[in-house]
């Protein structure tokens, strides 16, 4: 797909004559709580689904859906493994926290997985580990846990929204961003990059099609709590661990920060609920919820870099 170069507003990134933080944090732990009260009060904890929902598909046998599921969790291994054991480590432009500046630096070993994109991609390995050890179990004859009947679907509704606001930002925001900037992008497009940007809608939208879980509409407030357990640990990575913010936009000192955060754990509810869509869609009819996960899937993701294409001479 044609990726878009629109600038985000930068007045939204200024500081002001204060720090934000105290506002910022008041409004992340209102968030927090009201989305921890609603999932105690919703009884979705209670909401364990079927075994057969859980291991079972209309689409392929249960022996292939499991050997999926450990596909992709190999998958994840592998990438994450990749990621913090390569020697030359990726040139990126964090926000530092004491210049708040945007500077370059060289990221190797453990500290490349404190980015949001790993995050995410460990929480989708998470979720297919657990779906596959409940597949698993049921193939050898035992009894699938109740956790397992519980966190399964939770797990892949989280996963699956946190991973269309990695694929969004990367394609709408921090590639443009970076391009208007003038910095190297390269690094976005290594195999790995390429992984955890767009094969995890890829994998996640088929998985969505061949399982048989349901995503009921109060998984809605796991992806936020999520969101906000990460902007919380960015918070005390950019104070004591690394001192920078992997991306400017989410220092909780600016101006306009309690916006930017609520805007952020929006899109994760958004998200979500273009999952919960999508998961009607293939109940009603699994044809048309395969061309809808086709088409936004392709038109999230960002293949191809934008700079290395020379227009002819």
């Amino acid at each position: 797909m044609v990726l878009s170069q629109s600038p985000v507003h930068d007045g939204l990134k200024d500081y002001g004559e204060r720090d934000k933080g105290p506002e910022t944090a008041l409004v992340t732990i209102a968030v927090l709580v009201l989305s921890l009260l609603f999932i105690f009060q919703s009884g979705i904890l209670e909401y364990g689904q079927s075994v057969e929902q859980i291991v079972s598909s209309s689409v392929v046998s249960e022996e292939v859906l499991l050997a999926f599921r450990a596909s992709c969790v190999v998958l994840v291994t592998v990438t994450l493994t990749w990621l913090v054991m390569d020697p030359k480590g990726a040139v990126d432009h964090p926000l530092y926290m004491k210049e708040r500046r945007v500077m370059p630096r060289t990221a190797i070993g453990l500290v490349r997985l404190a980015a949001f994109t790993q995050w995410h991609f460990a929480l989708i390995g998470l979720s297919f580990a657990v779906s596959a050890a409940a597949s698993w179990t049921h193939l050898s004859g035992g009894e699938v846990p109740d956790w397992m009947l519980v966190a399964s679907p939770a797990l892949f509704a989280t996963s699956y929204s946190c991973a269309i606001l990695v694929t969004c930002v990367i394609s709408f925001h921090i590639i443009g961003n970076e391009v208007r900037k003038g910095h190297n992008i390269d690094h976005l497009f290594s195999w790995y990059e390429l992984v955890m940007h767009n094969a995890n809608v890829a994998i996640l939208g088929l998985a969505l099609l061949i399982n048989g879980m349901e995503i009921d509409w109060r998984y809605l407030a796991f992806p936020i709590v999520f969101g906000v357990i990460y902007v919380a640990w960015a918070a005390v990575f950019a104070n004591f661990i690394g001192g920078v913010f992997i991306y400017d936009f989410i220092d909780y000192r600016r101006s306009r920060a309690p916006v930017i955060y609520i805007g952020l754990l929006s899109l994760l509810a958004i998200f979500f609920f273009m999952v919960w869509t999508l998961d009607r869609t293939i109940e009603s009819n699994w044809f048309l919820g395969l061309l809808a996960v086709v088409g936004t899937t392709w038109a999230m993701t960002t293949i191809r870099n934008p700079t290395s294409a020379k227009d002819p001479e």
